[in-house]
């Protein structure tokens, strides 16, 4: 079910940096902190053309990988702490050309580059659903960041050395994705860049992280569609598949910045 009513945020400031929102009783501002949660990721390489169909509207380009193919991140978090509570996320992107302040400039080699940047964590993304599980999630996601946040029902599970999300909208499977729970690594802080159209405009915000049990594998992945229309779309990316990569992150920190626009 789609909520869109939210509460009047209070914006003392011209400076987005310094905004303050009241939502759901508590006040909130930038950069938010999300201190703890575990999250289980896929990239899937679909057609560029019908991935171009589900964003058309939205004013990015797609980043393209290799001949006609696009990037598609599935992601789901569960948050145990942060300033919005603890709640799930299922996050459906696809990776965009940097535009505005944030085009990059210099020599590039075609498809070669953009796979670099996406390895490096220097490009873009732009996300196309953003499921959560609770009001107060939804509404700062809105209100500050202009995301396209829906509120649905998401389960989570870490059994047998595997960990699995479900998301169901309107009392119907969408999809289930699962990942092996296990891993070792540690990535240092870094940013990524996420646009999204806020207040009229396209806007960047930075998602400063840091990971630590990390385990990322080529595959392994499981995906599931149900008959939702949303898993309807997704099948015409050509999935579900195995991923080309998944990965467990049994930690992760982040900070997220206020928009900014290009």
């Amino acid at each position: 079910m789609v909520h869109t009513n939210t509460e009047t945020a209070n914006r003392p400031t011209n400076n987005p940096d310094q905004r303050c929102y009241q939502i759901e009783g508590k006040t909130l501002g930038f950069p938010s902190r999300f201190g703890d949660a575990s999250s289980a990721v896929g990239l899937f390489m679909v057609p560029i053309k019908a991935a171009r169909a589900l964003i058309s509207d939205r004013g990015f380009e797609l980043l393209e990988v290799a001949p006609g193919r696009a990037l598609f991140s599935l992601s789901f978090v569960h948050y145990r702490e942060s300033d919005c509570g603890v709640y799930r996320e299922c996050s459906m992107a696809f990776f965009v050309k940097k535009q505005g302040t944030e085009l990059k400039r210099g020599f590039s080699i075609p498809y070669l580059s953009n796979w670099l940047d996406v390895m490096r964590d220097q490009a873009a993304t732009h996300i196309w659903k953003l499921p959560v599980t609770t009001k107060l999630a939804h509404d700062a996601g809105i209100q500050m960041w202009g995301l396209p946040k829906t509120i649905d029902k998401i389960d989570f599970d870490v059994s047998d050395g595997r960990a699995t999300f479900k998301l169901r909208v309107d009392d119907q499977e969408v999809l289930s994705y699962s990942v092996a729970a296990k891993g070792k690594g540690h990535q240092a802080p870094s940013a990524s860049a996420v646009y999204s159209n806020f207040e009229g405009a396209p806007h960047v915000t930075y998602l400063s992280h840091e990971y630590w049990d990390m385990g990322m594998r080529l595959g392994n992945g499981q995906l599931r569609l149900g008959g939702h229309p949303i898993a309807t779309q997704l099948r015409s990316l050509g999935l579900p598949r195995r991923p080309l990569v998944s990965c467990w992150i049994g930690k992760l920190s982040l900070d997220v910045s206020a928009p900014k626009k290009l």
